[in-house]
């Protein structure tokens, strides 16, 4: 019972982990931590990680972003080369994980070589390659590793890594908290403490201490 109990508590402790960092991820490049989750659900079943979809995500905003300015350069090239828009038809950037989407699709339909992985680093920048496995299972792969996440109860929302983040914010005031009363204590006593050593070490040598 008490190993089960222990499992169970590093389980939520790890689910509680995951969800501030994928909140802190979303923040960081500029999509919803829901679509995040989404996606790096379908990035780890590609064996791509969470480090490598964030700098490729967050590089494909900053492209896009370029691109509604009129300075898309290989980016823009590059998406309107595979048929990919960065924004509707009002000129609007579009979400991000619907690009994305749109990319897969674009990149199932290509065949792998230089020339499919000199597109994904125009667009995702240097880690644009590693994301490649990601891409290769089109739209259709995402959607469904997006409503199996869902089904698993495993989509993070805002709420829930906002709260994620402050208890582990909470937890690191609590760490402080008690490394700050050691402290206290050592300053009252390091004075005994380098005494009581000097005596120790005196006595280890045969010397008498006359502190």
């Amino acid at each position: 019972a008490v190993t089960v109990a222990a499992a169970i508590s590093v389980s939520i402790k790890s689910a509680i982990n995951h969800a501030d960092q994928l909140g802190k991820a979303a923040q960081k490049i500029g999509i919803p931590v829901e679509a995040l989750s989404k996606l790096e659900f379908a990035a780890r079943l590609a064996d791509v990680s969470l480090e490598q979809l964030s700098t490729g995500v967050g590089k494909l905003s900053k492209n896009m972003a370029a691109i509604q300015g009129g300075s898309g350069g290989d980016a823009g090239k590059a998406l309107a080369a595979i048929g990919v828009s960065a924004v509707d038809a009002a000129g609007k950037l579009r979400p991000t994980y619907d690009v994305i989407g749109d990319v897969a699709e674009a990149f199932s339909r290509i065949k792998d070589g230089a020339g499919k992985t000199a597109l994904a680093m125009a667009i995702f920048g240097k880690s644009g390659a590693e994301l490649i496995p990601l891409l290769n299972g089109g739209k259709t792969a995402i959607r469904e590793a997006a409503d199996e996440l869902d089904k698993f109860g495993g989509v993070v929302d805002t709420k829930t890594s906002k709260a994620a983040e402050k208890f582990n914010d909470n937890l690191s005031r609590l760490k402080t908290a008690m490394e700050g009363l050691a402290n206290k204590a050592m300053v009252a006593l390091i004075d005994k403490f380098v005494l009581f050593t000097d005596k120790m070490v005196a006595f280890s040598k045969g010397e008498t201490s006359t502190r």
